[in-house]
């Protein structure tokens, strides 16, 4: 997904790749409301600060899902998913951190 920075009009480009399947699905994780449409661009537009926000949250995702998958090599996804699933209910920016701990505490330390 490109973002136009709103400040300096630089392209930024975001997205989130599924490691089973290779597809990247950054229009499913990202509610496109979270940007603004520009008609006159024919682009989502945002602010730096958002920008980074998202970049983050979505760069944290992608390494726990490519965590994940490991795992799930390693120990099998019925194991791994009844770890992932006690995250409970925790903010988006604030998932990634917990799910990993989560998996720390039962599978160790990520490598």
């Amino acid at each position: 997904m490109e973002i136009i920075i709103k400040e300096t009009s630089e392209v930024e480009n975001i997205s989130i790749i599924d490691p089973t399947s290779g597809v990247n699905y950054i229009s499913d994780f990202i509610d496109s409301s979270a940007f603004d449409w520009d008609e006159d661009r024919d682009a989502y537009v945002c602010d730096r600060e958002t920008f980074d926000w998202w970049d983050t949250v979505v760069a944290d995702h992608q390494l726990l899902n490519e965590r994940i998958a490991d795992l799930v090599k390693e120990h099998g996804s019925e194991a791994v998913y009844e770890v992932v699933n006690t995250a409970g209910n925790v903010d988006l920016a604030d998932y990634a951190a917990t799910v990993n701990q989560n998996l720390d505490d039962v599978f160790g330390p990520a490598k």
